[in-house]
């Protein structure tokens, strides 16, 4: 094929996907790619005065990644979705969800769409991230959920082992409670299990606490998929028939967190 033929059937593919329609503020604009339901990606372009314009879109897929808890305005995520909207000089209304522009003039108007648009495709991919990138949010999420449930009662430290006798086994998480709460809660020493390595450095943790005789604190394993599908039922088997506890975190968050509250011995009223 000739590169101008193919240049010509390019440019009749893309401009054929394309429909602009009037609508009171503006046009409304669907492109010729699909999202994951298999409707075409669209957005608006709106008047922002006599000679500018914005692009926005209807604020539904936020919206709808918002509904299946997947957490856009903080953690790795959010971080994502802000550098890929900021590549693009837009950004999200953080009420409406809605992905918008700035004001620009109308001599921007198709380079302004098209990148847009390559925005509107690259936002897409949050809903797609490979379990491990995903997988990276847990200790974030983890550690936001405990601070918020005992920061008003308890000290928080990353990387910590319990004492010096304890050195070899440094807890995600060291829970300490503070002094007008040492009579009644203890100190928990928390690892974010979301692998069989993670499961086991908590087992090994629990034994050396028994050998030593020191059951001055609780050890815990929060695990992150209910579903466990990287961790091995033999593993998980050998933890729970050693006691160990385990709550599990994702899709039962605050419940995870009253357990753990609970089996330090805080009173259900320390949030921060």
């Amino acid at each position: 094929m000739h590169p101008e033929e193919l240049k010509k059937t390019l440019c009749t593919t893309f401009c054929g996907g394309i429909s602009v329609q009037p609508v009171p503020t503006g046009y409304a604009i669907s492109s010729a790619f699909e999202d994951s339901l298999g409707d075409p990606i669209s957005f608006y372009l709106t008047h922002a005065d006599e000679d500018n314009y914005i692009i926005e879109d209807d604020g539904g897929y936020l919206a709808h990644l918002i509904a299946k808890d997947i957490t856009i305005d903080q953690g790795t995520r959010g971080q994502l979705l802000d550098a890929i909207l900021s590549s693009g000089n837009a950004h999200w209304d953080r009420d409406t969800y809605e992905i918008r522009t700035d004001a620009f003039s109308s001599e921007d108007i198709a380079h302004r769409v098209i990148e847009f648009l390559s925005n509107m495709i690259r936002v897409r991919d949050l809903e797609l991230l490979t379990r491990d990138v995903v997988r990276s949010t847990f200790r974030e999420d983890a550690t936001r959920a405990l601070v918020g449930t005992l920061g008003k009662a308890a000290n928080i430290f990353e990387d910590e082992p319990i004492s010096k006798e304890f050195r070899d086994f440094p807890a995600d998480l060291l829970i300490k409670p503070r002094p007008e709460f040492e009579k009644r809660a203890r100190t928990g020493a928390v690892y974010f299990v979301n692998s069989n390595d993670k499961l086991n450095e908590a087992l090994l943790l629990q034994m050396e606490q028994r050998q030593l005789d020191r059951m001055d604190f609780e050890v815990i394993a929060l695990v992150e998929d209910p579903e466990m599908r990287t961790i091995k039922r033999k593993n998980f088997q050998r933890a729970q028939n050693r006691e160990l506890a385990m709550p599990i975190f994702r899709d039962d968050e605050q419940g995870a967190m009253n357990y753990i509250r609970r089996r330090l011995g805080y009173p259900q009223n320390v949030a921060a």
